[in-house]
């Protein structure tokens, strides 16, 4: 006996309604938010297979924003321009892109007024990468601060270092390893936040100098008092996936104790060029979920993000809410692939700074989406 033969006639089949302009309708009801294979046929023959992703109205208003939150370029240990490493990201499918130069904010500043007026579906965020001097060793990434960090401690060392004590003087630090260098972390935090900006809890396994960026106990205490908006789950500075496999059993640790701290995924990428020796370009970003880029910061503050840790098209693994890992994995193979491919046509519009085909390559874009999201 044909034992599949039943799975044909487990769902009724919908007739279609012509709705003028080529368009047909079909009212379909769906039992639940996940991937549904949809199937067209005429008369007996099936003409189209496919799949779609029945959604609950919160998420209706919302779009995924490709981005990665933590780039390199030659503006301090990079290797590539500015604007050659931000176009290579747009062809690689990218609707954003965080320049998160060690210590140096304006290149991030300079690269967003260029880039930023010439197209509408792609966004330079400003941001850096701050180490100050002093306070131990350990790095901290800000996202659309409206000033530099790193010029707060270069410019008022007396305000860095009246914060600082205070910290001390007020929080219970005792039992951490280097309760100077939480105090330092807690201070930069603050001040990313003071100046509107997301503040990113940076490899804290990355090993540097022989030991972790920071110590598994510090990076506890800062998931539990809420220190930073975000934790970079997914880095590309883990050859080996150490780090990132140890710092995701910590979130899922503390998540099982009521900790609650939003995630990203980022490449760490020091250069666009996937054949060096800092081969992580295009390997870890984020998924946003959001209206429009003007939402980005306040997305990721409420964790409507998904790390990816991506190997090909069809070989990826997710991190965040099951719910939105559940969207994302959908969207990574369904949607992202040809999204890409019109997104190369954009950059290359983008690297010759022609108007006209920028503006044929966003309505290719539009069009994919209007067809993709139907609402």
């Amino acid at each position: 006996p044909d034992y599949w033969s039943h799975h044909a006639d487990r769902y009724e089949w919908a007739d279609l309604t012509p709705g003028g302009d080529g368009h047909y309708t079909a009212d379909l009801a769906f039992g639940s938010e996940q991937r549904y294979a949809v199937k067209l046929r005429l008369g007996e023959e099936c003409f189209y297979s496919g799949y779609l992703y029945a959604v609950e109205e919160d998420l209706i208003p919302l779009r995924p924003f490709k981005g990665d939150t933590h780039v390199h370029t030659n503006r301090s240990d990079g290797k590539d321009e500015p604007f050659a490493a931000a176009c290579a990201y747009r062809a690689a499918g990218y609707d954003f892109v965080a320049i998160t130069d060690h210590g140096r904010y304006a290149p991030s500043v300079e690269l967003a007024a260029e880039l930023n007026p010439l197209a509408d579906r792609f966004y330079i965020m400003p941001g850096e990468e701050v180490h100050p001097k002093g306070g131990s060793y350990f790095h901290i990434v800000s996202l659309g601060a409206s000033h530099s960090i790193t010029e707060v401690f270069e410019q008022h060392p007396e305000v860095v270092a009246s914060g600082i004590k205070e910290i001390l003087s007020t929080r219970d630090l005792s039992g951490l390893p280097d309760p100077c260098a939480a105090a330092y972390r807690i201070y930069i935090a603050s001040q990313i936040r003071s100046a509107g900006g997301v503040a990113v809890l940076t490899h804290p396994f990355w090993e540097a100098d022989g030991e972790y960026n920071m110590q598994p106990a510090e990076c506890v205490y800062h998931m539990r008092h809420s220190d930073f908006d975000t934790l970079e789950i997914l880095g590309g500075n883990d050859d080996t996936g150490n780090g990132n496999n140890l710092l995701e059993m910590l979130w899922h640790q503390e998540r099982a104790q009521g900790v609650t701290i939003p995630v990203v995924g980022s490449s760490d990428c020091h250069t666009v060029n996937v054949w060096s020796d800092y081969d992580h370009f295009n390997q870890q970003f984020t998924l946003v979920f959001a209206t429009d880029r003007t939402d980005l910061l306040t997305a990721i503050r409420e964790g409507r993000t998904v790390a990816v840790d991506r190997r090909s098209d069809k070989h990826f693994r997710c991190v965040g809410d099951y719910r939105l890992v559940k969207y994302a994995r959908f969207l990574m193979a369904e949607y992202y692939p040809a999204h890409g491919a019109l997104c190369a046509a954009h950059a290359a519009a983008l690297t010759a700074r022609d108007t006209d085909a920028l503006a044929a390559a966003e309505t290719a874009i539009d069009a994919h989406d209007a067809k993709f999201y139907g609402v």
